[in-house]
């Protein structure tokens, strides 16, 4: 088992707070250093939009600066990692925005505003008659799954019965997905198993959808550490932290995946995203490139600090 020593950890944390986003930074010192949550909430905010949503490529692929669901539901995470209350305001403007933007007819959020195509963007993000809703599988499971954890969480916000339906619609339709749908890099089983758990979601709707997701899991994890480098479903997104309803199932493929990460940091103490945007928007791509750079060394450090891998 490899461990990260306390000076490769020292020059990620170096890294991080000289070269990443004043949010990345700030998260880490909140995880890492105890920092209040103000700090991250005050680098959060220049993210959040006048409607209420989170936009300004808080999601480093998308560009524009307009609100959108999938960034929404971002902020929204973060938001209830450092202990927000319902009442803050930037947790009512946003579950407002989430509201207001609500597909009624669909029962869905699309996931990045209408104007995507008009900024730089990676290529998946991208809108040509429809395409993306076909590509996110209509929204149905990325990013609802996500969303109406948060609101479960903040549910004195919204109506009860609106948010019991909306539950009811979207883990049906989970247990109901084609298994391709949780296939490919494995975001959508990663959203929806944030709904799993979500401890605020009520226990029946956890206990129907979990077996159909540990059933995916296997499937759906690259466990070929050659094909780590490129955009896949690692063992370690999938179960970011042993608390992980899918942890147990992945256990020798993830301490193998741990030890892959440790040895894949780079000389400046940083880790890098596995995927480019295919030689669209360069300019636009260096700078995205940046942002994922730092969020993706934070991220790791968190993972290695949840299954005690780092020595400091």
């Amino acid at each position: 088992m490899i461990r990260l020593s306390c000076e490769a950890f020292d020059l990620a944390r170096q890294y991080l707070k000289t070269q990443s986003r004043s949010l990345d930074r700030a998260l880490f010192e909140y995880r890492f250093e105890d920092a209040a949550a103000s700090r991250v909430t005050e680098a959060l905010a220049s993210f959040q939009n006048p409607d209420g949503g989170f936009g300004l490529a808080l999601e480093p692929d998308v560009r524009t600066p307009s609100s959108s669901a999938l960034a929404t539901g971002i902020g929204l995470s973060i938001l209830k990692e450092v202990r927000q209350p319902a009442h803050d305001p930037m947790v009512v403007n946003a579950v407002e925005y989430l509201r207001r933007t609500f597909d009624q007819e669909r029962q869905v959020w699309r996931a990045v505003p209408e104007d995507v195509n008009d900024h730089p963007h990676a290529p998946w993000w991208h809108d040509e008659d429809g395409s993306l809703a076909r590509t996110f599988d209509d929204f149905l499971v990325m990013p609802r799954a996500q969303l109406v954890a948060l609101l479960h969480h903040y549910r004195e916000l919204v109506p009860a019965d609106w948010l019991d339906n909306l539950t009811e619609a979207t883990v049906a339709d989970i247990e109901t997905a084609e298994d391709g749908v949780f296939a490919g890099g494995g975001d959508a089983l990663g959203y929806a198993l944030t709904l799993a758990e979500t401890d605020a979601v009520p226990q029946p709707h956890t206990d129907r959808i979990l077996p159909r997701l540990r059933a995916q899991t296997e499937p759906v994890v690259c466990t070929e550490p050659t094909e780590w480098d490129t955009y896949c479903a690692t063992p370690l997104k999938v179960a970011p932290s042993p608390e992980s309803p899918v942890a147990d199932l992945l256990w020798e493929d993830l301490q193998t995946n741990l030890d892959y990460v440790i040895e894949r940091q780079t000389d400046q103490g940083a880790w890098e995203p596995t995927w480019t945007w295919g030689g669209a928007y360069p300019e636009a791509w260096e700078k995205a490139r940046r942002e994922w750079r730092g969020h993706v060394t934070l991220e790791t450090l968190t993972s290695l600090e949840a299954y005690e891998r780092i020595d400091r």
